[in-house]
């Protein structure tokens, strides 16, 4: 990463007040992947760069064309070589519609791209047509020279009879090394993304018409700071991945809460509160998915109890009735041996002892008869004694009676007060019967004596079947609807407890996931404002650009600025019209639209850093009025001089406007004949030019149309147009070739400044030694032409010279300079 860069970004993070994490992950995403990943993963720390004030950015060579080459592809059959001259300069490939001239440009496109963009929005079927029906081969070459490396040549060929333009091979091979298969190993694949030198006609149109984020993408691709828009990717990635899991559980939570809303399940009920909040207890929810919480409130508590519901139990009833019986028995043989007169008579006994031991012997007070004595009382004692123990069994006998009698009485309990307030629903009959079968068992009023005994004991022996059948039935009904139920929640309680597993897990990660999104948001935001900042000189240059191609337009250029991210991003213009501020497209007519993609395609495409030194524009005179087509020339002429340009068209207006401008230019025609035969031939190139100019001039002057001092004040300028304009070609042809970069050749070209010397440079590469340089120039052709360029130039020629030898001799002159003659 360019440093400048790395120490504008920490800039910015020193006066901010993103989190330190935030901040630490900008940093480490500007590093890298592996130093992003070993911050987050690992916990690796992230140093702050040193401040430098250097450009890492390098120096990017310069590529010209040499020639395209095609055979079999689009509109042209038999092999047909566009040849180009390898300097700064302008050159018009023109012909007509159908004539090939689109296919040389096609061809370049898609063997440097790899595509091209009018095939991008066509159907399959049309791409497919794409051989040419006159010749069974297709290929393509591509020549080229690269300062520092030399001439290169990149061809692509298909296999006979293939249909898929896709299905090429592509070669490349730089002069006196291998062929190599495909192009990137020339370091030209980013360069073509970022500074893409070729604008194709449907590219003209479509740009500013088609999507907005295209063109966003095309500019910002130029301005140097992707490695902010790739951390922004890193992020982001991060990010994604990280918050793919809160984003699903958060889906999920609400999707159970749905489902637990539209159940009537009192657990579900209140997960479904509690999956309302954005961040739910887990705790909560887990102790209810896994029943550690039982609801109080429902149908379900009410159904749990009458599912262990029972009735009183079979044999411990049974024996509490034989108890009831035997005790009934026991009762009735005690009272058999003992009579109420006998207990009465105890009594009195028992008084008579008590007077005997008070007042001693003495008459019986009752009969008057007897005597209370101490043999009566010993007696007495004995039978007394006997007489208690009997009344004690008899006593027992009682007791026993009433306690199996009220341990019986007991087990009739009232229905329990579940029953009478069971939950309504499909076991609302077995409750009923259950109700009504207890309360049968329970509501039977009986006597405590022997008959009571036995009607209770009957009474429990006939009710206890229905009693426990009715409440056996019940106990399954209601088991059954807890089971029902359980089923129905417990897939939704499964659900939820795996849930909160996801949702715990996905809140220890949340906190990076924060910072990488407070990260990805401010370097989003501050890409932008940079991308604004490197911006501004490439819309100086298209506001310029605009002043020359708008011409009679009353729209104004104003600013441009990149705005949105993602599916939003956009490029704004802004403008005016006739004063009136404008902030749209949809305000510039189509010609006025052509001349504003031109605007700004060429600042872009001719950026310092490209190392493309050429310009290819196909068809960039359509929907512009003849005003317009005379500012392209100007924009065009002025590039010219530093770049090579290359404008295919098949309109006459552009070579017509370069024919009265005052611009050098090379018009090469192509024509289409039989089969597909395509050939192309020089209509016009500066020294042909120049010749043409003096040709005419003498054919003027022949014809008493021009006076014989202005004809001689005249040629032998034109001559030395003609002569330097050939030398250029040659010196700047030879030494690309042989890797001297463009700028060395402008510097030494335009510090040379004697049509002599800038000869010897076109001859020799350099200037020669005095007597290599006399021998060259010896022949009196080139003597006297080179001398009528120089001294020629400022006095006009000389009186004794004839207009026409002059002619032939400086034509000569420059058929040797261009046909590399020592």
């Amino acid at each position: 990463m360019s440093q400048n860069l790395t120490d504008w970004v920490d800039e910015q993070l020193r006066e901010t007040d993103l989190a330190d994490e935030a901040v630490l992950l900008v940093l480490a995403a500007l590093e890298g992947d592996e130093t992003l990943d070993a911050y987050v993963n690992d916990g690796q720390s992230v140093k702050r760069p040193e401040p430098s004030a250097a450009d890492a950015r390098g120096e990017a060579s310069g590529v010209v064309l040499t020639s395209i080459t095609v055979e079999g592809f689009r509109g042209i059959g038999q092999e047909s070589e566009l040849k180009i001259a390898p300097k700064p300069g302008l050159t018009v490939v023109a012909g007509r519609n159908g004539s090939g001239k689109s296919s040389f440009s096609e061809a370049l496109e898609l063997v440097l791209t790899g595509g091209t963009y009018r095939w991008a929005n066509k159907s399959a079927e049309w791409r497919d047509q794409w051989r040419n029906l006159h010749h069974p081969s297709a290929k393509v070459s591509i020549g080229l020279v690269e300062e520092g490396v030399g001439p290169i040549a990149v061809s692509a060929t298909w296999a006979a009879n293939e249909k898929s333009v896709e299905s090429r091979t592509v070669k490349a091979q730089v002069a006196g090394k291998p062929q190599v298969d495909g192009i990137d190993h020339l370091g030209w694949r980013k360069a073509l993304e970022q500074f893409r030198p070729i604008l194709s006609y449907d590219e003209l149109g479509g740009m500013l018409e088609g999507k907005q984020s295209g063109l966003y993408d095309a500019l910002a691709s130029i301005l140097g700071v992707e490695q902010l828009g790739d951390a922004v990717k890193r992020l982001k990635a991060r990010s994604d991945a990280r918050k793919g899991p809160g984003t699903t559980a958060g889906a999920k939570r609400r999707e159970l809460q749905d489902r637990a809303a539209q159940s009537t399940d009192e657990r579900a009920v209140e997960a479904a509160k509690l999956l309302r909040k954005t961040d739910p207890d887990t705790a909560a929810l887990r102790t209810i998915a896994t029943g550690g919480h039982q609801v109080d409130r429902g149908p379900l508590p009410a159904l749990r109890v009458l599912a262990m519901l029972s009735a009183p139990e079979k044999l411990a009833t049974a024996a509490a009735v034989q108890r009831l019986r035997d005790a009934k028995n026991g009762l009735a043989d005690a009272g058999a041996k003992v009579s109420q007169r006998n207990h009465d008579r105890l009594k009195l006994m028992e008084q008579g002892l008590l007077l005997h031991a008070t007042h001693g012997d003495q008459t019986c007070p009752v009969c008057r008869v007897g005597n209370l004595d101490g043999g009566w009382a010993e007696a007495s004692r004995e039978l007394a004694e006997h007489s208690r123990r009997q009344f004690e069994d008899v006593e027992l006998a009682h007791q026993t009676f009433d306690h199996a009698f009220d341990a019986l009485r007991r087990l009739l309990q009232p229905p329990p007060a579940v029953l009478r307030a069971a939950p309504i629903g499909s076991i609302t009959a077995p409750v009923q019967e259950a109700h009504n079968a207890w309360n049968a068992w329970s509501s039977v009023p009986v006597s405590r004596d022997a008959d009571g005994a036995d009607a209770l004991a009957t009474h429990v022996e006939s009710a206890l079947p229905a009693l426990t059948a009715a409440v056996t039935a019940l106990a399954d009904a209601a088991m059954a609807e807890v089971s029902a139920l359980d089923d129905q929640w417990q897939p939704l309680a499964s659900a939820i407890a795996g849930w909160c597993e996801e949702w715990e897990s996905w809140k220890q990660t949340e906190p990076i996931v924060k910072h990488l999104q407070a990260a990805e948001k401010w370097l989003k935001e501050n890409d932008l404002r940079l991308k604004n900042e490197r911006l501004a000189p490439i819309a100086n240059q298209a506001r310029e650009a605009w002043q020359r191609l708008r011409q009679e337009s009353n729209v104004e250029l104003g600013g441009l600025q990149l705005t949105g991210t993602n599916t939003s991003r956009r490029l704004r213009v802004s403008g005016a019209i006739d004063g009136e501020p404008v902030d749209s497209f949809a305000v510039f007519s189509q010609g006025e639209l052509h001349a504003l993609t031109l605007a700004l395609f060429l600042p872009r495409a001719t950026l310092a850093d490209s190392p493309f030194r050429f310009v290819v524009l196909d068809d960039p005179v359509q929907a512009m009025d003849p005003a317009k087509v005379d500012g392209l020339v100007d924009l065009l002429g002025e590039l010219g001089r530093t770049r090579q340009v290359i404008v295919f068209s098949h309109d006459d207006r552009l070579p017509a406007a370069l024919r009265r401008s005052s611009y050098d230019a090379t018009i090469l025609e192509v024509n289409r004949g039989a089969n597909s035969q395509v050939t192309v031939t020089t209509s016009q190139d500066p020294t042909i030019r120049y010749l043409a100019d003096a040709h005419g001039l003498i054919k003027e002057w022949e014809n008493g149309n021009l006076s014989e001092d202005d004809l001689r004040r005249t040629l032998p300028g034109l001559y030395r147009f003609a002569i330097e304009s050939a030398a250029k070609d040659r010196y700047f042809a030879t030494q690309l070739r042989q890797g001297v970069s463009i700028h060395d050749l402008e510097k030494v070209w335009t510090e040379t400044h004697a049509t002599k010397r800038r000869v010897n440079l076109a001859v020799f590469g350099t200037q020669p030694a005095e007597h290599l340089a006399q021998a060259w120039s010896s022949p009196e052709h080139r003597k006297a032409a080179l001398g009528m360029a120089a001294s020629g130039f400022h006095k006009g020629l000389s009186g004794w010279v004839d207009p026409d030898d002059a002619h032939y001799k400086a034509k000569r002159l420059v058929d040797d300079i261009r046909n590399g003659a020592k």
